[in-house]
Protein backbone atom coordinates (compact mmCIF):
# COMPACT_ATOMS: atom_id res chain seq x y z
CA UNK A 1 0.00 0.00 0.00
CA UNK A 2 2.97 2.31 0.62
CA UNK A 3 3.53 2.90 -3.12
CA UNK A 4 -0.04 4.08 -3.67
CA UNK A 5 -1.83 7.27 -2.80
CA UNK A 6 -3.90 6.58 0.31
CA UNK A 7 -6.97 8.67 1.10
CA UNK A 8 -8.39 8.57 4.63
CA UNK A 9 -11.99 9.69 4.99
CA UNK A 10 -13.84 11.03 7.98
CA UNK A 11 -17.25 9.35 8.40
CA UNK A 12 -19.82 11.65 10.03
CA UNK A 13 -20.43 14.75 7.94
CA UNK A 14 -18.13 13.57 5.14
CA UNK A 15 -19.44 10.22 3.89
CA UNK A 16 -22.58 9.86 6.02
CA UNK A 17 -25.14 12.66 6.27
CA UNK A 18 -25.59 12.43 10.02
CA UNK A 19 -26.08 16.16 10.56
CA UNK A 20 -29.90 16.17 10.68
CA UNK A 21 -29.98 13.16 13.00
CA UNK A 22 -27.41 14.80 15.27
CA UNK A 23 -29.54 17.95 15.25
CA UNK A 24 -32.66 16.07 16.31
CA UNK A 25 -30.88 14.26 19.13
CA UNK A 26 -29.23 17.48 20.26
CA UNK A 27 -32.52 19.41 20.31
CA UNK A 28 -34.21 16.71 22.39
CA UNK A 29 -31.51 16.90 25.07
CA UNK A 30 -29.98 20.39 24.74
CA UNK A 31 -31.44 21.58 28.05
CA UNK A 32 -29.66 18.73 29.88
CA UNK A 33 -26.35 20.32 28.87
CA UNK A 34 -27.31 23.93 29.56
CA UNK A 35 -27.69 24.65 25.85
CA UNK A 36 -30.60 25.72 23.64
CA UNK A 37 -32.18 23.94 20.63
CA UNK A 38 -31.29 24.96 17.08
CA UNK A 39 -33.52 25.61 14.07
CA UNK A 40 -33.21 22.42 12.02
CA UNK A 41 -34.87 24.09 9.02
CA UNK A 42 -31.92 26.48 8.73
CA UNK A 43 -28.82 24.41 9.42
CA UNK A 44 -26.96 26.27 6.67
CA UNK A 45 -27.14 29.42 8.79
CA UNK A 46 -25.23 27.64 11.56
CA UNK A 47 -22.62 26.37 9.10
CA UNK A 48 -22.09 29.90 7.82
CA UNK A 49 -21.46 31.14 11.34
CA UNK A 50 -18.46 28.89 11.71
CA UNK A 51 -17.69 26.51 14.56
CA UNK A 52 -17.11 28.90 17.46
CA UNK A 53 -19.94 31.33 16.68
CA UNK A 54 -22.44 28.48 16.16
CA UNK A 55 -21.54 27.03 19.56
CA UNK A 56 -21.92 30.45 21.14
CA UNK A 57 -25.34 30.96 19.54
CA UNK A 58 -26.53 27.59 20.85
CA UNK A 59 -24.96 28.33 24.26
CA UNK A 60 -22.82 25.19 24.12
CA UNK A 61 -19.97 25.52 26.60
CA UNK A 62 -16.57 24.07 25.75
CA UNK A 63 -16.51 22.34 29.14
CA UNK A 64 -19.57 20.22 28.29
CA UNK A 65 -18.71 19.59 24.63
CA UNK A 66 -16.88 16.24 25.11
CA UNK A 67 -19.75 14.88 27.24
CA UNK A 68 -22.33 16.15 24.75
CA UNK A 69 -20.54 14.54 21.80
CA UNK A 70 -20.30 11.18 23.59
CA UNK A 71 -23.99 11.32 24.50
CA UNK A 72 -25.06 12.08 20.94
CA UNK A 73 -22.82 9.29 19.60
CA UNK A 74 -24.50 6.75 21.87
CA UNK A 75 -27.98 7.91 20.87
CA UNK A 76 -27.09 7.68 17.17
CA UNK A 77 -26.59 3.92 17.43
CA UNK A 78 -30.37 3.42 17.52
CA UNK A 79 -31.02 5.51 14.41
CA UNK A 80 -28.25 4.79 11.89
CA UNK A 81 -30.73 3.18 9.49
CA UNK A 82 -32.18 6.67 8.96
CA UNK A 83 -28.85 8.11 7.77
CA UNK A 84 -28.16 8.45 4.01
CA UNK A 85 -24.78 8.84 2.30
CA UNK A 86 -23.99 12.21 0.75
CA UNK A 87 -24.77 12.50 -2.97
CA UNK A 88 -22.11 11.05 -5.23
CA UNK A 89 -19.73 9.72 -2.57
CA UNK A 90 -20.33 6.01 -3.26
CA UNK A 91 -19.54 6.31 -6.97
CA UNK A 92 -16.59 8.57 -6.21
CA UNK A 93 -15.08 5.96 -3.89
CA UNK A 94 -15.57 3.21 -6.47
CA UNK A 95 -13.87 5.36 -9.10
CA UNK A 96 -10.92 6.03 -6.81
CA UNK A 97 -10.44 2.32 -6.20
CA UNK A 98 -10.57 1.62 -9.94
CA UNK A 99 -7.83 4.22 -10.35
CA UNK A 100 -5.60 2.29 -7.93
CA UNK A 101 -6.05 4.57 -4.92
CA UNK A 102 -6.23 3.04 -1.44
CA UNK A 103 -9.16 4.23 0.67
CA UNK A 104 -9.65 4.07 4.42
CA UNK A 105 -11.82 5.54 7.16
CA UNK A 106 -10.98 7.12 10.50
CA UNK A 107 -14.01 7.65 12.71
CA UNK A 108 -15.00 8.15 16.33
CA UNK A 109 -18.24 6.32 15.55
CA UNK A 110 -18.88 2.67 16.43
CA UNK A 111 -17.05 0.40 13.97
CA UNK A 112 -19.91 -2.12 13.72
CA UNK A 113 -22.41 0.64 12.93
CA UNK A 114 -20.10 2.14 10.33
CA UNK A 115 -19.63 -1.23 8.63
CA UNK A 116 -23.38 -1.83 8.64
CA UNK A 117 -23.96 1.60 7.07
CA UNK A 118 -21.45 0.87 4.32
CA UNK A 119 -22.99 -2.53 3.59
CA UNK A 120 -26.55 -1.19 3.49
CA UNK A 121 -25.59 1.63 1.13
CA UNK A 122 -23.47 -0.34 -1.35
CA UNK A 123 -20.13 1.26 -0.48
CA UNK A 124 -16.98 -0.39 -1.82
CA UNK A 125 -14.79 -2.40 0.55
CA UNK A 126 -12.31 -0.12 2.30
CA UNK A 127 -8.65 -1.03 2.78
CA UNK A 128 -9.05 -0.22 6.47
CA UNK A 129 -11.59 1.21 8.90
CA UNK A 130 -10.25 2.59 12.18
CA UNK A 131 -12.52 3.56 15.06
CA UNK A 132 -10.90 5.79 17.68
CA UNK A 133 -12.99 6.89 20.68
CA UNK A 134 -11.47 10.33 20.98
CA UNK A 135 -12.69 13.85 20.32
CA UNK A 136 -9.45 15.77 20.00
CA UNK A 137 -6.82 13.05 19.45
CA UNK A 138 -7.10 12.66 15.68
CA UNK A 139 -3.45 13.61 15.10
CA UNK A 140 -2.27 10.60 17.13
CA UNK A 141 -4.77 8.33 15.37
CA UNK A 142 -3.49 9.46 11.96
CA UNK A 143 0.11 8.84 12.97
CA UNK A 144 -0.83 5.34 14.18
CA UNK A 145 -2.50 4.56 10.83
CA UNK A 146 0.54 5.77 8.90
CA UNK A 147 2.85 3.61 11.02
CA UNK A 148 0.59 0.53 11.09
CA UNK A 149 0.09 0.47 7.32
CA UNK A 150 3.66 1.54 6.51
CA UNK A 151 2.53 4.63 4.62
CA UNK A 152 4.58 7.63 3.56
CA UNK A 153 3.08 10.89 4.79
CA UNK A 154 3.47 12.64 1.45
CA UNK A 155 1.31 9.91 -0.14
CA UNK A 156 -1.55 10.34 2.35
CA UNK A 157 -4.54 12.67 1.97
CA UNK A 158 -7.23 13.14 4.60
CA UNK A 159 -10.79 14.22 3.75
CA UNK A 160 -12.88 15.81 6.49
CA UNK A 161 -15.45 18.48 7.24
CA UNK A 162 -14.28 20.19 10.44
CA UNK A 163 -11.57 22.70 11.34
CA UNK A 164 -10.13 20.31 13.95
CA UNK A 165 -9.58 17.78 11.14
CA UNK A 166 -7.43 20.34 9.34
CA UNK A 167 -5.38 21.12 12.44
CA UNK A 168 -4.78 17.42 13.16
CA UNK A 169 -3.62 16.75 9.60
CA UNK A 170 -1.14 19.62 9.60
CA UNK A 171 0.30 18.33 12.88
CA UNK A 172 0.54 14.83 11.42
CA UNK A 173 2.27 16.16 8.30
CA UNK A 174 -0.31 15.08 5.72
CA UNK A 175 -2.42 16.86 3.11
CA UNK A 176 -6.07 17.59 3.86
CA UNK A 177 -9.13 18.34 1.75
CA UNK A 178 -12.15 19.99 3.38
CA UNK A 179 -15.71 19.26 2.22
CA UNK A 180 -18.27 22.05 2.62
CA UNK A 181 -21.32 19.80 3.05
CA UNK A 182 -20.44 18.78 6.61
CA UNK A 183 -20.47 20.38 10.05
CA UNK A 184 -17.84 23.06 9.48
CA UNK A 185 -19.22 24.45 6.22
CA UNK A 186 -17.16 26.70 3.96
CA UNK A 187 -16.77 29.50 6.51
CA UNK A 188 -15.61 27.12 9.24
CA UNK A 189 -13.03 25.64 6.87
CA UNK A 190 -11.86 29.02 5.62
CA UNK A 191 -11.16 30.03 9.22
CA UNK A 192 -8.75 27.07 9.43
CA UNK A 193 -7.89 26.55 5.76
CA UNK A 194 -7.12 23.04 4.47
CA UNK A 195 -5.00 22.45 1.36
CA UNK A 196 -8.16 22.41 -0.73
CA UNK A 197 -11.89 23.01 -0.22
CA UNK A 198 -14.48 21.21 -2.36
CA UNK A 199 -18.25 21.57 -2.71
CA UNK A 200 -19.21 18.31 -4.45
CA UNK A 201 -18.14 14.68 -4.68
CA UNK A 202 -17.07 15.28 -8.30
CA UNK A 203 -14.77 18.10 -7.21
CA UNK A 204 -13.39 15.87 -4.46
CA UNK A 205 -12.62 13.07 -6.92
CA UNK A 206 -10.89 15.53 -9.25
CA UNK A 207 -8.73 16.91 -6.44
CA UNK A 208 -7.70 13.44 -5.28
CA UNK A 209 -6.85 12.35 -8.83
CA UNK A 210 -4.67 15.46 -9.19
CA UNK A 211 -2.78 14.47 -6.04
CA UNK A 212 -2.38 10.97 -7.47
CA UNK A 213 -0.92 12.38 -10.68
CA UNK A 214 1.57 14.51 -8.74
CA UNK A 215 2.75 11.44 -6.82
CA UNK A 216 3.30 9.50 -10.06
CA UNK A 217 5.39 12.37 -11.43
CA UNK A 218 7.38 12.73 -8.20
Amino acid sequence: MEDKLTVIFDFDGTLANTIELVGKIYNNHAHEFGAIPVDLTDLDAYRKLGYKKAMKKAKIRWTVLPRLVLFVSKEMKQHMAEVPPYPGVVNMLKNLQKAGISIGVLTSNNAALVNEFFKNNNFPVFDFIVSEKTLFGKEKALRKIIKRHKLEAHRVVYVGDEPRDVTACYKAGIKVIGVTWGVGGRIGLEDTPPDRIVDTADQLETSIREYQLKEKIR
